[in-house]
């Protein structure tokens, strides 16, 4: 819900209490000025009947004279007012009236006097009130809902062009952003915000980047050395076993470094949205050519595989397509057993591929997460899903696994992509 439609329905919602608590009011008060202006002129009419009483004795002519009767003298009466209704035949219905009774003396005989005044029906008023009321409330309504419009494209109208801008930004673009400006003093202070943590994202970005590339290659360089004379002692002749496997330990360690910076070094470039390409990538092609390639492996671990491969084309980029697929079917041969199975499917809708495999302890919602390894052995890093992962995470596709005791199953699901065809 926007601003615009959540401040209007607020307003609503007040209007909505209000209006029954002004009907209530405003009859009571019309209810009390009327019967206020009724008893002022009841009692205005008493003072001048009494002062032609204390006159000539005689009861003037009065239009409010109702009724009189005379009373004993001993008797107490106290003047009231009282509400009550009358037949009139000339309107052939009860109208409301407002009667005042209070004694006084006719030719020396105490009487009660009671006068009466006509009362405005107050169903009628109330009706009227409510028509009233709700006109002024709509045009109350329409009236904020029209200046709130006005207010929400004028004021605002900076604020979603800058917003459309920042949902474009690429912190890689070396071109400055430029947020248009406001006479809003907040919006002014947000783009200045805004602009401050921009500058100081791309200097972190481009700080990370530099970093990146520098240890990528000052320590990349020096294990190439380690390795070159790790190998010069493993052709030497004056070793003996005991050495010669301590040799082929540092050996092995060395490159697995090595694989280590590479591919953690491949996550950050992912992350920092360095592959930018987008290629349509032949996926049944990259899958024949990895199999071709992994064929010497395959065959030595007398794996089985078979394959349901139907042409399917995605748009990514082909490095990372490659590095993709080749990091699943490595899982898929390098978790194996001798003598087991891999079963894959290539539809429109995704790449499924089964492998058999010893029981995985590790839970399933950690498996595609960094240094995470489903396997003790040493030549895996923990590092391939998580590549996968982020590979998907650019390109809309979804990696999930599933197991049941021995069997393991990857699914890559790429409809999104399909769909753009």
């Amino acid at each position: 819900m926007n601003l615009v439609r959540k401040t209007n329905t607020y307003y609503l919602i007040f209007l909505a209490f209000l209006f029954p608590v002004m009907v209530v009011v405003d009859y009571f008060l019309i209810q009390y000025v009327v019967n206020s202006e009724v008893e002022e002129i009841l009692l205005h009419e008493q003072e001048r009947i009494n002062f032609h009483l204390d006159g000539n004795g005689k009861l003037p002519s009065s239009n409010y004279l109702f009724e009189t009767s005379t009373i004993d003298e001993a008797a107490v009466f106290t003047p009231q007012f009282k509400d009550t209704l009358l037949y009139e035949g000339y309107a052939g219905k009860y109208i409301p009236y407002r009667t005042y009774a209070f004694t006084s003396t006719v030719d020396s005989q105490p009487v009660k006097i009671t006068l009466k005044h006509v009362l405005l029906e107050i169903n009628e008023l109330i009706w009227l009130l409510f028509i009233a009321t709700s006109f002024i409330i709509l045009l109350l309504v329409l009236g904020l809902y029209f200046i709130n419009q006005k207010v929400y494209k004028w004021a605002w109208n900076p604020f979603f062009k800058n917003l459309a801008k920042l949902k474009k930004y690429d912190v890689t673009q070396k071109d400055p952003i430029h947020l248009k400006t406001s006479r809003i003093n907040e919006f002014e202070e947000l783009n200045k915000v805004i602009t401050t943590l921009i500058d100081q994202v791309k200097k972190d970005f481009q700080n990370l980047k530099e970093f990146n590339e520098n240890i990528s290659h000052e320590v990349q360089t020096p294990l190439a050395i380690i390795r070159n004379k790790v190998v010069l002692l493993l052709e030497s002749k004056n070793l003996d076993e005991r050495e010669l496997k301590r040799v082929e330990a540092v050996y092995q360690e060395t490159n697995k470094l090595s694989k280590i910076g590479k591919s953690l070094t491949l996550i950050s470039r992912i992350e920092n949205q360095e592959f930018k390409r987008l290629d349509r990538v032949d996926v049944h092609a990259i899958i024949k050519n990895i199999l071709n390639n992994m064929e010497e492996i395959i065959n030595f671990r007398n794996l089985k595989v078979s394959k349901e491969l139907h042409p399917v084309t995605i748009e990514c980029d082909h490095i990372l397509a490659d590095i993709l697929f080749t990091n699943l079917i490595k899982n898929a041969v390098q978790h194996n057993i001798d003598g087991g199975v891999i079963k894959m499917l290539l539809t429109q809708e995704k790449f499924e591929i089964t492998n058999t495999g010893e029981v995985s302890e590790i839970a399933t919602e950690k498996l595609f997460h960094r240094f995470q390894k489903d396997s003790p052995t040493k030549e895996s890093l923990g590092l391939g899903l998580a590549i996968n992962q982020k590979i998907c995470e650019i390109y809309g596709f979804r990696l999930t696994y599933a197991r049941n005791e021995k069997t393991h199953i990857f699914s890559l699901f790429f409809q999104s992509q399909v769909e753009k065809e």
